[in-house]
């Protein structure tokens, strides 16, 4: 009798133990197995750079000197290709890193800007979304329609995509007319473009101060809005150098930028040397004084023979 109830109690106790294993083990978050990244030897003209967390793994690429920024989003079974680039030499080697990864795979422009879609005639086989308005020009745009045939899929709200779930959204008439974004709830991620450019120079060439409309002053009030939406999120991933996971800090960054350079450019802030800038290279030469540590970004191509001989520059004066 002494036998069989030590042999009861014992049955009893390793039961417990496997059901107080199972609960712990219910309780450990999921874990992706990604194995190595892709060799950054891939991309010989710009550099890798690899965060990887439990269930999603993301690969910022910088090609260049701007730098023109490329992130891939990887689950378990899919990538996300977010932009593409300037040029299709570039696109060659996303390509091949891309492939190294070898899941299956979807694009996102986030607007209708050549440095973003440059490299689509690489990925034609793959389906491409934007937010709605921005699909809409890139539907309408030649030089993207000569590297990509097939329409772009149009998101007004959200989108399962590379199996997560995308809320697609947009900032109309900033750093240019349609600025798109989007963002991921669940590994709260944000996609931000060229609404945010980190420690880099912006682009702006499209702000027309002469105007009605002050598309820094949309532009500032829209990094407002992200500021109050995404400042507690993980990670910022933007259209010129990589990511941020202070994302909070760099939407102050940006503000503050603009509305120097909207000063600089109206009037109202003064030059390091005294006076107001009567020219759109005083206002470049100004902010790259102040602003010292920023790559060259976009804001080069608000000076004259910017595109092509003859240019005269953005519209400031």
């Amino acid at each position: 009798m002494m036998k069989s109830l030590k042999t009861i109690f014992l049955a009893a106790f390793v039961a417990s133990l496997l059901i107080a294993c199972s609960e712990d083990d219910s309780s450990q978050p999921n874990v992706v197995d990604f194995g190595d990244a892709p060799s950054s030897a891939l991309i010989t003209t710009g550099v890798v750079n690899v965060i990887t967390e439990n269930t999603v793994r993301y690969h910022t690429i910088d090609f260049g000197d701007a730098p023109y920024t490329v992130t891939i989003v990887e689950t378990e079974n899919a990538i996300v290709l977010v932009d593409l680039g300037p040029a299709p030499a570039f696109a060659v080697e996303l390509e091949a890193y891309a492939d190294a990864i070898s899941k299956s795979a979807s694009v996102i422009i986030t607007h209708n800007h050549g440095d973003h879609y440059g490299g689509a005639g690489s990925f034609t086989a793959l389906d491409f979304y934007a937010e709605s308005a921005v699909a809409t020009q890139l539907n309408a745009t030649d030089d993207f329609t000569a590297l990509y045939s097939k329409s772009v899929i149009g998101v007004t709200e959200t989108q399962t995509i590379g199996g997560l779930e995308f809320t697609f959204d947009k900032v109309s008439n900033a750093e240019t007319g349609e600025n798109g974004y989007f963002y991921n709830e669940e590994h709260k991620i944000v996609f931000a473009g060229d609404l945010i450019y980190n420690l880099s120079h912006p682009y702006l060439r499209e702000y027309t101060p002469k105007d009605s409309e002050d598309e820094i002053d949309n532009w500032v009030a829209g990094l407002n809005e992200l500021k109050s939406n995404f400042s507690d999120y993980n990670h910022v991933f933007v259209g010129h150098n990589g990511s941020r996971s202070d994302v909070g800090t760099v939407l102050d960054e940006n503000i503050d930028y603009l509305q120097q350079a909207q000063g600089l450019i109206k009037g109202t802030q003064s030059l390091s040397v005294g006076g107001t800038a009567s020219s759109n290279q005083e206002v470049i030469e100004e902010l790259e004084l102040l602003f010292t540590n920023y790559k060259e970004g976009g804001l080069l191509l608000s000076g004259t023979n910017a595109f092509f001989p003859g240019d005269t520059g953005a519209d400031w004066f």
